[in-house]
C-alpha cells in the first residue's frame, strides 16, 4: 500500500518538473543573415578600433587629463556610440588637416562630453549642470 502512494507521489513530482522545465524552456530562432549586416556590423568595430587606436597616442591622452576625462570615459563613450555617430565622427577625423586633427578631435570629443553632461547622460564635468 505504501508502495503504491510512493510511485504515485513520484510520478506527479516527476511530471510537474518537466511540465515546469518544458515552460521555463526558451526557444532559440535562427534567421538568416545578410552580406549587409555582417558587413554593418563589422565596419562598426572597425570604426570603433580606428577611433580608439587615434586616441591611444600621447599627446591626445594628456590632453584629455589635463581636461580632467580619464581614458575609461573615453573607450566607454566609443562603445555607446551609435553606427551613424560614429562614421559622422571619424569622416569629420578624415576631413582634418594633418596638424590639426589632434585639437580638433579633442574639441569635438569635448563638445560631446559637454552635450552629454546637459542632458544628464553622465557627469564628468562638474561646472555643468544637467536639464531636467
Amino acid at each position: 500500500m505504501w508502495m503504491q502512494r510512493c510511485k504515485r507521489f513520484l510520478a506527479v513530482i516527476t511530471s510537474l518538473a518537466m511540465l515546469g522545465s518544458g515552460l521555463l524552456a526558451t526557444h532559440a530562432q535562427a534567421g538568416v543573415v545578410s552580406t549587409a549586416e555582417v558587413i554593418q556590423s563589422e565596419q562598426l568595430d572597425y570604426d570603433r578600433s580606428q577611433l580608439k587606436a587615434l586616441l591611444d597616442g600621447d599627446e591626445v591622452a594628456q590632453k584629455m587629463a589635463a581636461l580632467g576625462v580619464e581614458r575609461a570615459e573615453i573607450d566607454a563613450r566609443i562603445d555607446t556610440l551609435t553606427a551613424s555617430e560614429l562614421a559622422e565622427l571619424n569622416a569629420q577625423i578624415a576631413d582634418m588637416p594633418a596638424g590639426a586633427g589632434v585639437l580638433g578631435l579633442l574639441v569635438l570629443i569635448f563638445i560631446v562630453f559637454v552635450i552629454t553632461d546637459v542632458i544628464g547622460a553622465t557627469d564628468i564635468f562638474p561646472f555643468i549642470h544637467p536639464v531636467r
